[in-house]
């Protein structure tokens, strides 16, 4: 069995791999360019 700190070594490495996941698959998606909608609007 790990010990204790082990997985808590374990824990905060995955913790901060996972940090800002969603926005950056946002950003993937979406992609960061304002639509010509917003920017053309007159």
């Amino acid at each position: 069995m790990a010990s204790k700190t082990r997985k808590t070594k374990i824990i905060r490495k995955k913790k901060i791999a996972r940090k800002g996941v969603k926005r950056k698959a946002a950003l993937r998606n979406k992609g960061t360019t304002p639509t010509a909608k917003t920017l053309f609007a007159d």
